[in-house]
């Protein structure tokens, strides 16, 4: 049985749509079963990092898991307890959702954490293996509403170019490894885009769409961070948010042959991505 945690999560789901496409044993951990809605033949497991009782009943018989959560201050402490729960049952191999720039030393907490649940992993007694993913092209969704009415990219990502992912590619990956799990045992994947953007080429990229003029807006983070408090975002999202950029080195930045490796295809470009959304960024 594999067990896909943060399910409904975009990676989590993507995940499980390959793996029930190849006909492989899925249970889902899901908080609300009705509202998560999963695919005919996945068996779900209604719980969360929380209830240690239902990660109980969650990994009965579970051999192989895909572990991923939802950022949070107590991601780590939740993560080990989920740990705990594998290493009970004697689950073989884990699969861990981790990111390029995790780091001991980054000043982003979100990479910090991502690191030192890596560390954990990598103890055992499983056999594993890390996906790295770079930033999110699903994260320019949110700019949509500012495209559509202003005409406006306002993000804290200086001038650099970032070799976007897109989360259906991550998933699918994952969903490559988790089915033939010892072929990937202790490697680690970096998994980006086929290109490095700077984030005048995504404004450029949203014109093409919107059929309007999108200006990119470079927003230092120390202003980026307050906009996100008057908001409303928690102090802990609001400075990881706002700091992003710098959780990467420029080594981390440049594209990696892993994802279309691990696909057997080319990843998903902005462009593309641009156009399978083009509803939302439209007038």
């Amino acid at each position: 049985m594999i067990l896909i945690t943060a399910a409904t999560g975009q990676v989590g789901r993507e995940a499980i749509n390959g793996l029930i496409a190849a006909g492989a044993p899925v249970r889902a951990l899901v908080r609300d079963p009705v509202r998560a809605d999963m695919p005919v033949g996945v068996e779900v497991a209604q719980g969360s990092f929380e209830d240690d009782a239902s990660l109980a009943r969650a990994f009965d018989g579970v051999e192989t898991m895909l572990l991923a959560g939802r950022d949070s201050p107590n991601a780590v402490e939740q993560h080990r307890r989920v740990l705990a729960h594998a290493r009970r049952v004697g689950v073989r191999h884990i699969v861990k959702l981790s990111a390029i720039g995790a780091s001991a030393t980054s000043q982003v907490a979100l990479m910090r954490e991502h690191h030192e649940v890596d560390e954990d992993v990598l103890q055992g007694p499983a056999e594993w293996t890390l996906l790295k993913p770079h930033l999110y092209l699903q994260n320019l969704l949110r700019a949509a509403d500012a495209v559509r009415h202003n005409g406006l990219l306002s993000a804290p990502m200086g001038h650099g170019g970032f070799p976007l992912v897109d989360t259906r590619d991550v998933g699918a990956a994952a969903a490559s490894v988790l089915r033939d799990p010892a072929v990937h045992a202790g490697k680690s994947y970096r998994l980006t885009g086929p290109a490095a953007y700077g984030y005048d080429d995504v404004a450029a990229a949203m014109a093409s769409v919107a059929g309007r003029d999108v200006t990119y807006e470079a927003v230092v983070p120390r202003d980026y961070e307050a906009r996100l408090l008057a908001a409303g975002a928690p102090a802990w999202r609001a400075f990881d948010l706002a700091h992003i950029a710098s959780a990467y080195a420029a080594s981390d930045n440049t594209v990696s042959p892993d994802l279309p490796m691990l696909l057997g295809r080319k990843a998903r470009s902005l462009p593309e991505f641009m156009e399978d959304h083009r509803a939302l960024f439209g007038r």
